[in-house]
């Protein structure tokens, strides 16, 4: 009796494990279909399972001469995604009764001294604050407090009812209320607060000195964005689009935050992040603590999508179930939500999700 239950439990086991493949290969396929028709040089996908890395891939090449493949080590420009970790740093520091979510940003921020903004208006996006500031190169050496008196001065300090207004304004302001209440960099402290102790070894930001850039070039239609065109490295704008990544690394960073992982957040935290605080203008989608959160078919969605020219990124959740599915690409007309779609699609016909 033992030896026919063992050879029954083989079996089945052969069999799921033979449909996980078939599921990927038939993704792998759909996805590279994808990339092909809408001239996409690179493309990473990973995809998280109840908790559980389950597929990682990279699609198309890195380099113009088409030399060297995409991987999931391969590094991108995560554009918005950036934000998401800007919002776990400043929950961080709630946690430990540095900064109260109801803080005036002034209190923090001598720049703003005036203004009745407010962290958790930062968060939300209903501060009132626009992107009337643009990036610049890091040659022409803008500081982070003359950036932060020119977003200061383009602002009103006083707004009555303010509204949902998505502004990378918003997360740059909190990155600098992150360095002055820890006392480090606000890259420093992303790096040792979640970056190592999500393992993500690859990641970080550009500062001037060190070597993280994005692999991939910026492109538009398949062709690379003349250099005069491209969205410059400005340390101003870490907070709200630097960080540089790779699906190895954002996926384990995903894994911890989808399982609640103590190494970043406590438990309440993580849940009060996905709480709806504000409606934005996109439709029956709100605005959590960084999170972008609406409901599908009863299915709680927390979600990041990330554009700056010549890239495209999403990170998408269903915090309930813990899947989850990551989009890293080097082109400006990526079709995200026909990718999520499809990811989607294939994995719950064939009973993955």
């Amino acid at each position: 009796m033992n030896k026919l239950l063992l050879i029954v439990l083989l079996s089945m086991s052969s069999d799921v494990l033979a449909n996980k493949v078939n599921t990927y290969d038939e993704l792998t396929s759909a996805l590279e279909d994808i990339r092909v028709e809408n001239n996409i040089p690179a493309m990473s996908v990973a995809i998280i399972t109840s908790g559980k890395v389950s597929y990682t891939r990279g699609f198309g090449f890195i380099d113009a001469k088409m030399k060297k493949a995409t991987k999931p080590t391969s590094l991108f420009r995560v554009a918005s995604i950036s934000k998401l970790f800007t919002a776990q740093a400043i929950m961080q520091l709630v946690e430990k009764n540095k900064i109260a979510l109801n803080d005036k940003v002034g209190r923090h921020l001598p720049n703003f001294i005036e203004s009745d903004i407010t962290v958790k208006q930062l968060l939300t996006h209903t501060s009132g604050l626009g992107d009337n500031v643009k990036p610049l190169g890091y040659e022409q050496q803008r500081t982070i407090s003359s950036y932060l008196e020119l977003v200061k001065k383009s602002s009103l300090t006083k707004v009555e009812n303010k509204t949902f207004e998505y502004s990378d304004a918003n997360y740059n302001v909190l990155g600098a209320v992150i360095s002055a209440v820890s006392g480090v960099s606000f890259e420093k402290y992303v790096s040792n607060n979640i970056l190592i102790p999500a393992k993500m070894s690859k990641s970080g930001y550009f500062n001037g000195e060190n070597a993280f850039y994005s692999e991939a070039k910026p492109t538009y239609k398949g062709k690379v964005i003349d250099e005069s065109y491209q969205r410059p490295y400005d340390l101003s704008f870490n907070p709200s689009e630097g960080l540089i990544s790779n699906t190895n690394d954002l996926s384990q960073w995903l894994a911890l935050t989808l399982s609640r992982d103590s190494s970043i957040l406590n438990k309440q935290t993580y849940l009060d992040m996905l709480k709806p605080q504000v409606k934005t203008s996109w439709g029956e989608i709100y605005m959590g603590l960084g999170w972008q959160v609406y409901t599908n078919s009863n299915d709680t969605v927390a979600r990041h999508p990330g554009s700056i020219r010549g890239y495209k990124s999403l990170v998408l959740t269903y915090p309930d179930s813990e899947n989850a599915l990551i989009i890293l690409t080097n082109s400006s007309n990526t079709p995200r939500w026909e990718i999520a779609n499809t990811i989607t699609k294939v994995l719950k016909q064939n009973s993955q999700w």
